[in-house]
């Protein structure tokens, strides 16, 4: 018997601590349920001020992760993932700011090459795009630092990133996968998409204080909204954490989320 098979699809999704993004939780979640023939189970990586958390930073970022470089409430913790796992088995990695639209259970069932620990999509102009990522637990043990490790690191997250683009442990996944705010794909192209630019998210998540603009393709922000209907609809409605963490300190810029 293919263990696997009977197995839940592993998903941790990157989101806010204080319910900033419930709305985008509520339809990601809803998506990625629809369309997987397999169950799923969805771990919310969010700061927690519970020191037994792995989620863990204390106030002023003296004890935990140290979030200040980062550009979102969640930039660090997909590289305490596997440790997450205790290194057993396969884990999927997504931002909050995406909705599924092909059955995710066929990224989980893709095979890792042989010296290949994460898959992940090429970027548009170089490197790699690890916003969605397929991840080997197993493997990673030896490749990734602990996570009391990357928590003090002050630039931990690229420290990390530039480690993995500088060797031979990505295997290229399909940008159908992680297609960027709908690139030039028709909809029914699309395997997950992701509203990368926060300026034009539609559900304009609260951190984000900068200017918002419009979507450059109305039809890819209507599917969101379609989503969130359709989710209501079938009486799914946001939650947000109680209690919320507090306030966050992290870097925000304008334009993409850094990888």
């Amino acid at each position: 018997m293919n263990t696997e098979i009977q197995e839940p699809v592993r998903i941790f999704v990157g989101t806010s601590p204080n319910g900033e993004d419930a709305e985008a939780e509520m339809v990601l979640e809803y998506s990625l349920r629809k369309h997987s023939s397999r169950p799923i189970d969805i771990t919310w990586m969010r700061l927690s001020r519970d020191p037994r958390s792995i989620w863990y930073s204390g106030k002023v970022g003296r004890s935990g992760w140290r979030t200040r470089k980062w550009t979102t409430p969640f930039t660090g913790f997909r590289w305490a993932i596997p440790e997450a796992c205790n290194f057993q088995g396969k884990a999927i990695y997504m931002d909050v700011d995406m909705i599924n639209l092909h059955d995710i259970s066929e990224l989980y069932s893709l095979t890792f090459e042989q010296d290949k620990a994460i898959m992940a999509r090429p970027g548009l102009k170089s490197n790699y795009r690890f916003c969605v990522m397929l991840m080997d637990c197993a493997k990673l043990k030896t490749i990734l630092p602990p996570a009391k490790k990357l928590q003090r690191l002050k630039q931990g997250h690229r420290e990390t990133t530039d480690k993995l683009l500088n060797s031979d442990y990505i295997q290229t996944l399909d940008s159908r996968w992680n297609c960027l705010d709908g690139e030039d794909l028709a909809i029914d192209e699309i395997w997950h998409l992701h509203y990368t630019k926060m300026a034009s998210q539609p559900w304009k998540p609260a951190w984000y204080p900068s200017v918002t603009e419009a979507h450059a393709r109305p039809e890819i922000a209507d599917l969101w909204f379609q989503y969130k209907q359709e989710a209501m609809a079938n009486s799914w409605w946001p939650k947000k954490p109680d209690p919320p963490f507090g306030a966050v300190n992290i870097h925000l810029r304008k334009g993409r989320k850094k990888a």
